[in-house]
């Protein structure tokens, strides 16, 4: 399920300044590649005028532009500098739907396991938030998290978050999911012998019966990745970024992927879910339905990845294989 690639170490922001349009940062071809394949090639034209948008922005925000954060597929993210010397993370997208449901729902949670907004401009899609640090995404620091703090995480994004009705159901958020989700097989055909499509589907279809199961009562996060999952040290625990918010109130959704991210086993899978179910309030036995569910993309997802590790792969699998045929 994860949208988005792990961030590199920034320099200094407080070199730049902000008032110089010669620090808008260069929009190198990693950029571009990763938002063609997201957005096709009908980017470039928003790519092209974006630098005098990070320009305007930056001035009338008063921030300092710093370099790129090489992360996502849905948004170009730069590390700033405040006046007051404290960092922050701007963020533009050309999808302005998306993102304004992004920064609302951040503005709305009222815990310290989310970034605080500063600053959000709809008409371009434009959100600046406060830094997190560390800010080290699990997906690069590699450290799988214990139960308390991932229920700690989990548990106050439910209880903190505000359901507005505008955000899409579950149900839409896994249609939605399952949909882009199958933009691998298109870039690498041969990925359909070792995932069949009919297992892939399957999934979909238990996914489907599961979200539709679930009132709209809850903000989910949506998109719980270990990439969008950062260390904010021992104050802060773990922080969400980046959500994609929805409706929906089964804490389990939000859960999949700290149960799947580097199992390499079954038996590691079960065990994992055994322990985070109860913590999080949910059934055990629900925990690894959805997991299912979602095993065959992830499978999909990491052996579309170079050097993906075989076992792994094939662990998801074998999860996926359980999934009712007539789910």
């Amino acid at each position: 399920m994860a949208d988005e690639k792990p961030s590199d170490p920034s320099p200094d922001p407080k070199s730049i300044s902000a008032t110089d349009p010669l620090t808008v940062p260069l929009l190198d071809g990693g950029v571009r590649e990763r938002l063609t394949a997201r957005f096709g090639a009908e980017i470039a034209a928003w790519l092209d005028g974006l630098p005098k948008v990070l320009e305007a922005l930056a001035m009338r925000w008063r921030v300092e532009l710093g370099s790129l954060i090489p992360r996502g597929s849905m948004s170009v993210v730069i590390r700033c500098g405040l006046p007051d010397g404290r960092s922050s993370v701007l963020k533009v997208s050309p999808d302005r739907v998306r993102l304004a449901a992004e920064a609302a729902a951040l503005d709305r949670w009222t815990t310290a396991h989310t970034p605080s907004v500063l600053e959000v401009d709809e008409s371009v899609g434009a959100l600046l938030m406060e830094a997190i640090e560390p800010g080290i995404p699990l997906v690069e620091s590699l450290v799988y998290p214990d139960t308390e703090t991932a229920a700690n995480l989990l548990l106050a994004l439910h209880a903190s978050g505000v359901p507005d009705p505008s955000y899409l159901p579950l149900a839409r958020r896994v249609a939605n999911l399952f949909n882009s989700g199958t933009n691998p097989y298109k870039r690498h055909p041969e990925l359909l012998d070792l995932i069949p499509r009919e297992l892939y589907e399957r999934g979909r279809q238990l996914a489907t019966r599961l979200a539709v199961r679930v009132p709209p009562t809850a903000l989910l996060h949506g998109d719980l990745t270990p990439t969008n999952i950062l260390d904010g040290g021992v104050q802060r625990g773990l922080v969400a970024i980046d959500p994609a918010p929805c409706l929906g109130d089964d804490l389990a959704f939000d859960a999949i992927d700290l149960v799947l991210w580097q199992a390499d086993d079954g038996d590691m899978i079960a065990s994992r879910a055994k322990l985070l179910a109860p913590a999080i309030g949910v059934d055990t036995g629900h925990l690894v339905e959805w997991c299912t569910a979602f095993a065959a993309m992830t499978a999909l997802e990491l052996a579309e990845s170079p050097n993906a590790p075989p076992n792994r792969v094939q662990t998801y699998l074998t999860l996926a294989a359980q999934a009712p045929g007539d789910a």
